[in-house]
């Protein structure tokens, strides 16, 4: 590997792929939402020397006297998601000689020494209900107690306690700035509805990237296969649909002799499931309006083109599909050098430590070449944050968020890309290049935001083999127009 290469990848991904962007009763509108619900952003001119220092909000040192800034989220052990991607965002113990953990410990104690506070956390466990952390949230809001500055929340179950009144207007509040670039435009124009912003997204929580859904591939079965190059394939616009079924043809062998495709063989494709393909074909659940007001838009010749290609990839002899969304099969195959391709959540790098073949990362790929990104979801595990009501200085801890995101932003998200992505999760300089694509192309679309069962609806509808797409999406569409219609109606009433 050169290293000078790597380095100055690395740098660009630093700067370049980063995403950008009272009282109990103090909430006001704000500007947050758009159209769009793709992750792209404007980064302002940067200083050749410096240039992250010139978004420091340059917020002037208040003595908080001892005040406890409390962080809820949920912590890292839920059954079909055991990663870190929930608690070492936010807070550390000490130092320990993890760079990620020392990066954090120093950022909190900065905030720490520099406004007289103490920051702590709380985990609820959530191997049990995700929701936990929410009704806690909740049952503290009505009883007027100050319990948490700060709730880091499953996307989905974030929007519904934010339907409660349970939330502050984040694009609003105290000493927050939401067009700086250490705050995720892209989340955040999902989530506003009306132009409020009850649950969004900065740097603070930076692994949400490892929420995002890719492809990972085994060089070595690329290689036996003589299949092209993938990598080439994204540099040349040739990463597509049709290229991709073509190419996963090749990978299957009945390695159990019985003359039946079942997970004892080697495949072409080992999919999660099948919905990742809606957003990488370039279509969506739901857009908005001009007025930042959602609205159910699925149906289109783009979806239904869309769906048929991804039934026809995961139907076949040549995948291996899981019969539930979050079962493990196919990381195990794929780990067990049985399958060319796995699509997944970035964040399975945790479990291709101990592979003994070389593996590379790349986007989903495109419906076809006249598409002009790439496009790649995230999982709705992905914390999303949420300020509980109550809080006895506002200003303060808007203060302690934006401090600590801007240096999130700063200080420890070079060492995430650095550390975590050149040197624990990926093995090429190729693949540091392809994760800069796969947080420039997040997706976050205001349905599944919002939790409406219609991906759940696509993957099942998959699974049973049906080809029809309009006829369960006529079947499901009074139900998921007015559960939309109830979150929007319920946002907009907040006062």
């Amino acid at each position: 590997m050169k290293i000078k290469r790597i380095v100055s990848l690395l740098l660009i991904i630093s700067i370049a792929c980063l995403p950008i962007l009272a009282s109990c009763n103090g909430k006001t509108g704000g500007n947050s939402g758009t159209t769009a619900v793709g992750d792209t952003q404007d980064t302002a001119p940067v200083s050749a020397t410096d240039p992250k220092e010139q978004f420091d909000p340059k917020l002037a040192p208040v003595d908080m006297g001892g005040y406890v800034f409390q962080v809820a989220t949920r912590d890292d052990n839920a059954p079909y998601h055991n990663y870190p991607a929930h608690t070492r965002d936010l807070y550390a113990e000490a130092e320990n000689g993890d760079l990620i953990n020392d990066a954090v410990y120093r950022r909190n104690s900065a905030i720490e020494d520099k406004y007289n506070c103490k920051i702590e956390m709380d985990a609820y466990p959530e191997n049990i209900d995700e929701s936990t952390l929410n009704n806690n949230v909740d049952k503290a809001v009505k009883a007027g107690d100050k319990s948490y500055d700060l709730a880091m929340t499953h996307m989905m179950y974030g929007v519904t306690t934010a339907t409660k009144g349970d939330f502050y207007d984040i694009a609003t509040f105290p000493n927050i700035d939401i067009t700086k670039p250490y705050w995720n435009k892209g989340a955040n124009d999902g989530c506003s509805i009306g132009h409020r912003l009850f649950t969004g997204l900065s740097d603070y929580s930076f692994s949400t990237n490892e929420n995002v859904y890719c492809i990972f591939f085994n060089k070595q079965l690329i290689q036996n296969y003589g299949i092209e190059n993938p990598y080439q394939l994204v540099d040349n616009n040739q990463w597509t649909f049709d290229k991709f079924d073509q190419i996963i043809r090749v990978g299957y062998s009945d390695l159990n002799g019985n003359g039946v495709s079942d997970k004892d063989d080697q495949f072409g494709y080992a999919s999660s499931n099948s919905v990742e393909f809606l957003w990488a074909g370039g279509s969506h659940m739901a857009a908005k309006d001009a007025n930042d007001i959602p609205y159910m838009d699925f149906l289109s010749q783009r979806t239904t083109d869309i769906y048929a290609k991804a039934f026809d990839i995961t139907n076949n002899d040549f995948t291996f599909s899981e019969d539930q969304w979050y079962k493990d099969d196919g990381i195990k195959i794929f780990q067990d050098g049985r399958a060319v391709f796995h699509g997944s959540q970035l964040c399975r790098v945790n479990n291709l430590r101990g592979v003994t073949f070389d593996y590379g990362i790349v986007p989903y790929p495109k419906f076809d070449s006249t598409q002009e990104n790439y496009y790649s979801y995230v999982d709705g595990h992905a914390s999303m944050m949420g300020i509980p009501l109550c809080l006895p200085h506002p200003e303060w801890t808007g203060m302690l968020i934006e401090d600590m995101s801007y240096l999130a932003y700063k200080d420890i998200l070079p060492v995430y890309y650095d550390v975590v992505l050149d040197v624990k999760m990926v093995r090429d300089e190729e693949s540091v290049a392809m994760l800069k694509i796969l947080f420039d192309s997040k997706v976050f679309d205001p349905a599944y935001i919002m939790g409406l069962s219609l991906w759940i609806d696509w993957i099942n509808n998959i699974m049973k083999k049906n080809t029809d797409i309009v006829s369960m999406y006529d079947k499901e569409s009074a139900t998921l127009q007015k559960n939309m219609q109830k979150t929007i109606d319920a946002i907009l009433a907040i006062q």
